[in-house]
């Protein structure tokens, strides 16, 4: 078993304790369990990805379109040992939701800088995180042989805006995360009626902050990529700890 691996189920095993640890806090579905779906697919992935296309398999018969998209997702997903950092930020987010050490309500949630609270800090490294798969996955991709096709072309429209493509993707999975989270919120408010008794926490003022801090993460991402990419250029390998 690769250490990769290992820290994936370490981490799947920590949001499955703190699905359960705010299950039984507040006795309501509709935060834990989205966390938990979510979370288990992104960290399970890779296994899911090597019982479904195992490594070796023919893909000449495949169309071309097919095999091509396959080849990059083997090579991001099942052979990538470094898969494991772009899923942890988004799993660390959920595990400190757990309810002894929660940094969205309580005392932790009160501790701010310039208005932004703890929770800036997973937002913004999920964001980072994101950004870099989005970029990484399109480098791949334009390394392997292709056919000229839909997917040719995206990947090169792509390769030739990484921070347009990412931040596009960026903010189609931020309105998402945020209107979901809305529509869980009013949902338990509804249900309970006391922001103290629910599991999910909102307002507007939060929301604006979780977008700054995603798309702060995002120009972290991106401007670490081209510091690399110029330390590339110039002959300079970046030094590695």
């Amino acid at each position: 078993m690769r250490v990769s691996d290992l820290m994936r189920y370490v981490l799947w095993g920590g949001i499955v304790a703190t699905a359960d640890a705010n299950r039984r806090e507040y006795h309501m579905a509709t935060t834990w369990l989205p966390h938990l779906l979510t979370n288990t697919f992104t960290l399970l992935l890779p296994d899911l990805y090597r019982l479904l296309i195992p490594q070796g398999r023919d893909t000449k018969m495949l169309p071309p379109l097919v095999a091509e998209a396959e080849q990059t997702l083997s090579a991001m997903i099942r052979d990538n040992a470094a898969y494991v950092v772009y899923v942890l930020p988004l799993a660390a987010g959920y595990i400190l939701s757990h309810p002894r050490f929660n940094i969205y309500k309580g005392d932790l949630a009160k501790i701010q800088l310039a208005g932004f609270g703890l929770d800036a800090i997973p937002h913004s490294a999920t964001a980072a995180a994101l950004t870099t798969l989005i970029c990484d996955t399109v480098d791949t991709a334009s390394t392997l042989p292709m056919t000229k096709n839909i997917l040719t072309d995206v990947i090169h429209e792509s390769s030739q805006a990484p921070a347009a493509t990412s931040g596009v993707i960026l903010a189609l999975v931020t309105l998402w995360w945020e209107v979901g989270e809305y529509l869980i919120y009013r949902h338990e408010m509804a249900s309970r009626g006391d922001m103290s008794k629910i599991n999910m926490q909102w307002s507007l003022n939060d929301t604006l902050h979780d977008c700054v801090s995603n798309f702060t993460g995002w120009a972290v991402a991106m401007t670490l990529r081209s510091v690399l990419k110029s330390q590339r250029k110039s002959g300079h390998e970046p030094i590695r700890t």
